[in-house]
């Protein structure tokens, strides 16, 4: 009994989606493609392509001073204004301590940003995982040079030869031959049972790498799952738990985030997601299976004192979690990445407009971006948390860090114009998508239930779900709407869910529908009628997931 309850919560996790249909779908997903580019490597060529430089450079006898502050604080404001993000925090580290912290707008419910407001971190998780592998590696339990199944023997991609070939180091580095597209696959579970990230390492078992190990770089996300899964194997605890005991509570980051309990613990409000150019509340479950590569995250204070001890060599307030040349060795360039080289979960470059040595990371989630730029050469630091996130405008979210590191080093700030296509493609895809539906027109009315007296109407909780949908479809202000009613109730997908104000009360940890293939077109959420499939409408989640494509980076 106990065994099929831990499975049905596994299954259960699976996906957390809704789709307007296939065909609407189609045109959805068709229409996005064109903006999918990893967040990293799109803030990778924000770095690298940035254009217009605005203001006067910063080059004067304060720049230590309130009035450098207060210029950084000015350009990060209209980088906020520019994107559109309701909510942002701001961190600035010199000398091993922060000299400077500022919270700008409001979070997802309505309240101002302070340094205690948590985020979540996307892919800055990822230099805290290679973090963890490197104290295995410390303490004699784990050889990076050794074959990832020699510690994580479930661990099998579609060729067999490969996967026995691929090491610990080539997962670190991103030349393991793992597609970046295998990252749809462990992506956006929202899958908090028991086993989770194992469950997740093992459906990779039908990705066929792309490379032999070794030969390329490709950013993958999926290889951050595996060394996740690789840490609960040597260490025999849940991987939050590792990370809890091992890093995140001797540094003193006592309200990040690491396990479903620290989500609904800290309160970790809604992000944001663009909807026609405005910011829509976006709030999702939490998901543990994707800790190891994108769901780590805590309030600008937490991630301060991970970064300070990155600064420190491994060590803050005389607690140390990594070696000073373990940590030098997590900090270097060890591969060629797209732009710049990647480290063992950091990446690393110049920065531009000072020449300085930059060891950086950024990542985003749906509703949330965060990134780290460190200046070990003097000790110097930027890290901006913001609660929005824009697949198309990924590099004007992070000229923001870019730019800040920039005036901190005395040069000016550079901005990336606005690219086109986000602002049109939004409502082409709308266009586009209106004119299939008109096309296609509405679909055959389902039979109504019967008796033996006639039709047999809806029970009462019925009645009430399907006025509630209606009247969101109804919605004059057009606002997007996930109509998801209860699987007990009416054969639907879960809860009911407005963008406007998030999941209702309580119902983020148990949004957690089964993903059953094929059962309800893009969503995959069970059986529902014609009359079902009509009335739900767009998930916030785009069905690019499902084609492929995550949206982890």
């Amino acid at each position: 009994m106990a065994a099929d309850m831990a499975a049905t919560g596994r299954t259960q996790g699976r996906r957390w989606r809704t789709g307007l249909g296939k065909s609407v779908g189609a045109v959805l997903v068709a229409g996005a493609l064109a903006g999918l580019v990893p967040a990293d490597a799109a803030a990778q060529g924000a770095e690298s392509r940035t254009t217009a430089p605005t203001g006067a450079a910063s080059r004067t006898t304060d720049a230590d001073g309130a009035g450098a502050m207060r210029r950084i604080d000015a350009f990060v404001r209209d980088r906020l204004d520019a994107t559109g993000t309701p909510g942002a925090a701001l961190a600035v580290i010199e000398g091993g301590r922060f000299v400077h912290q500022r919270g700008f707008g409001e979070d997802g419910r309505g309240r101002a940003v302070t340094p205690d407001t948590p985020f979540l971190w996307g892919s800055v998780s990822k230099p805290v995982t290679g973090l963890a592998v490197m104290q295995l590696v410390e303490a004699g339990r784990v050889n990076l040079d050794e074959p990832v199944r020699t510690y994580l023997p479930r661990f099998r991609l579609a060729d067999p030869d490969m996967s026995d070939r691929i090491t610990v180091r080539h997962l670190l580095t991103n030349t393991s031959g793992i597609p970046a597209s295998a990252s749809g696959e462990i992506g956006d579970r929202y899958d908090n049972a028991p086993g989770a990230l194992a469950d997740s390492v093992r459906d990779l078992a039908r990705i066929a790498p792309t490379a032999p190990p070794g030969e390329s770089y490709a950013y993958s996300s999926a290889g951050y799952a595996v060394l996740g899964a690789l840490v609960e194997e040597v260490s025999g605890r849940p991987f939050g738990t590792y990370l809890h005991e091992k890093i995140l509570d001797p540094l003193g980051m006592d309200h990040v985030v690491a396990t479903e309990q620290d989500f609904e613990r800290e309160r970790v409000t809604p992000g944001h997601r663009s909807f026609f150019g405005v910011p829509v509340r976006f709030d999702a479950p939490y998901d543990t299976a994707g800790v190891p590569f994108g769901h780590v995250g805590g309030s600008l204070r937490d991630l301060t004192r991970f970064v300070r001890a990155e600064l420190d060599g491994g060590r803050l307030d005389g607690r140390r979690v990594l070696s000073a040349k373990g940590t030098a060795d997590t900090q270097r360039g060890h591969v060629a990445g797209s732009v710049g080289r990647y480290g063992l979960g950091w990446s690393v470059g110049t920065l531009k407009g000072t020449g300085e040595r930059m060891v950086w990371k950024d990542g985003a989630l749906p509703g949330h971006h965060a990134m780290v730029i460190m200046l070990p050469d003097s000790d110097r630091a930027v890290i901006v948390l913001q609660n929005a996130y824009h697949q198309l405008r990924a590099q004007e979210f992070g000229d923001a860090a870019f730019g800040a590191a920039r005036m901190l080093s005395g040069a000016s700030p550079r901005t990336t114009p606005t690219d086109p296509l986000a602002l049109v493609l939004p409502w082409t895809t709308a266009g586009l998508a209106a004119v299939l539906l008109f096309c296609l027109g509405p679909g055959p009315a389902p039979p109504a239930p019967t008796t033996r007296g006639g039709p047999r109407p809806l029970p009462a909780q019925d009645r009430a779900d399907h006025h509630r949908v209606a009247r969101h479809h109804a919605d004059p202000r057009g606002a997007p709407v996930v109509a998801a009613l209860d699987h007990g109730r009416h054969a639907g997908h879960g809860t009911a869910v407005d963008p406007r104000r998030g999941t209702e009360p309580g119902d983020r940890r148990r949004a957690r529908p089964a993903a059953r293939r094929g059962a309800c077109g893009p969503c995959r959420l069970g059986p529902t009628t014609p009359a079902d499939r009509a009335i739900s409408t767009g998930n916030p989640r785009s069905t690019i997931a499902e084609r492929g494509f995550s949206h982890v980076y």
